[in-house]
């Protein structure tokens, strides 16, 4: 047979199609995979609509789930229980059939799950087959599971692959309100491991330091727990007075570990050794308090906050001093009015948002809005980054109380739901309170949750360009949830 060039060419093209049919289903996701992960959202049963966590997880080969429903906020017709499900993938859909009860509330049957779709995040289908029983729920995004990723015991951990000595280190993790990583558990380690995992350096430098006669940490916790390499700590050369984590073997010694400790000195610099030990190849672990870089007034009430759990996992071990942004906003406003209630909060399905698909706060933004505590920008916007003045702060709190207090309360109808106030003794800067903002800031500030900015001045908003530059009027994360607090306890009963 004699092949022409248009003949070549088409096997040539062929072959190519194979080998593309072959890379795309080898790059083709595990969709068993691509379910991992928990859901929170709400279903449809007997009970009417319910609250609902699922938990999806690998047990060996298989797919597992744990099934936990709860009521929701101002309802009493569903109690809590639990139960697990196998999960199975069929036809381009998941299965989620019930196994064994975990907490079973008495009269209470399981339900499946049929029908199942995986869209992006989002995971919806049927209730037991059933059309008109319908089940929603979202796992985190990307950026919420990086701040999940980034905390431990409600410290948040942060990798600088930036090379400084110990002593540089330090105080670059202090001037960022925290503190070089301090280990005191074996489950500690496990979390520190996994986090420089994914680093580019060979060590990383911890808040150990010695003392001349022991090791101690920069924060003051016992030196008790330790995961030394092999012949560590020695002194090598009577100079190695500082603390650090290997993520790579060290090579010229036999039996070194990943992950084990060593002392090094100041500029982790061995003479002889550095293609392993030099500036360029440490960097360092900073650690954060759940309260960090507070100001001295706010402190008593921050740890209040934290007692009462009021500070979102979004906030922790952030600069309290810093403004605060409309998305963690509503990460606060869900924890006061889950606190106040006593409830969780479930999401909104129809939430008309496009511009917080990629916002860690997404799931409590998609509640806030649910519960109509916040409302967006524009009919399709809520400006997650945007940050929030003071009568905005004043407002939204003023929402969260209304909702504990009326179930049907909702933001177009916010003038049936007047809350009593005196505004006797007025702001110097009273007239620039905007008109939607008027009550909350007078009934926050006669409740003594919300007080000026000195000089009886309250500062609801910028109304200069000189004021936006120096945020005169923005909200800081310590001011939130120092009302919040104040909300709770005054307020909550």
């Amino acid at each position: 047979m004699k092949f022409c060039k248009r003949t070549l060419t088409l096997l040539l093209s062929l072959v190519m199609l194979c080998q593309l049919f072959v890379v795309g289903a080898a790059a083709a996701k595990d969709p068993m995979t691509e379910i991992l992960g928990t859901y929170e959202g709400y279903y449809y049963a007997n009970q009417g609509q319910t609250g609902v966590t699922l938990k999806v997880y690998q047990n060996g080969s298989d797919v597992e789930a744990i099934f936990e429903f709860y009521n929701l906020p101002n309802r009493t017709n569903a109690q809590s229980g639990s139960f697990y499900m196998d999960v199975t993938y069929e036809g381009g859909s998941y299965s989620f059939v019930a196994t064994k009860w975990i907490d079973k509330p008495a009269s209470y049957n399981t339900v499946n799950l049929r029908e199942m779709a995986l869209d992006g995040y989002v995971l919806s289908g049927k209730v037991n087959g059933r059309s008109d029983w319908k089940f929603y729920a979202e796992k985190p995004n990307d950026a919420y599971e990086d701040v999940q990723d980034s905390l431990f015991d409600d410290h948040r951990y942060e990798v600088v692959d930036e090379g400084m000595t110990w002593q540089q280190a330090k105080a670059y993790a202090e001037s960022k309100g925290g503190y070089l990583a301090v280990i005191t558990s074996a489950q500690e380690q496990a979390f520190v491991e996994k986090l420089i995992s994914d680093g580019t350096k060979k060590q990383y430098w911890l808040g150990g330091y010695s003392t001349g006669s022991a090791f101690a940490w920069v924060n003051g916790e016992t030196f008790s727990y330790t995961n030394w390499d092999k012949g560590e700590p020695n002194d090598f050369r009577g100079n190695e007075s500082y603390v650090q984590i290997y993520r790579a073997k060290n090579p010229a010694v036999s039996g070194s570990q990943a992950y084990r400790w060593n002392d090094i000195n100041n500029e982790n610099t061995i003479r002889g050794e550095e293609n392993f030990f030099s500036l360029s190849n440490v960097g360092m672990v900073i650690e954060y308090d759940p309260i960090a870089n507070s100001s001295d007034w706010a402190d008593l009430e921050l740890q209040e906050a934290f007692e009462n759990d009021l500070i979102p996992d979004v906030l922790m071990g952030k600069d309290m001093t810093g403004t605060i942004t409309r998305a963690e906003f509503a990460a606060v406003a869900v924890k006061l009015y889950e606190a106040l209630s006593g409830n969780r909060m479930i999401i909104g399905m129809d939430v008309p948002f496009t511009d917080i698909s990629n916002s860690a706060e997404r799931l409590y933004i998609l509640k806030a809005y649910n519960y109509n505590i916040v409302n967006g920008t524009s009919a399709t916007t809520y400006s997650p980054n945007d940050l929030l003045t003071r009568e905005q702060m004043a407002t939204m709190l003023t929402r969260v109380y209304k909702k504990f207090l009326w179930a049907d309360y909702t933001i177009n109808d916010d003038a049936k739901y007047a809350l009593a106030y005196n505004n006797e003794a007025k702001f110097r800067d009273d007239w620039q309170i905007s008109s939607y903002a008027y009550q909350s800031v007078y009934f926050m500030h006669n409740h003594g949750i919300i007080n000026g900015v000195g000089n009886n001045m309250f500062a609801p908003n910028n109304s200069t360009t000189a004021q936006a530059a120096a945020k005169y009027a923005n909200a800081t994360r310590q001011q939130a949830l120092l009302i919040s607090t104040r909300t709770l306890t005054t307020l909550g009963v």
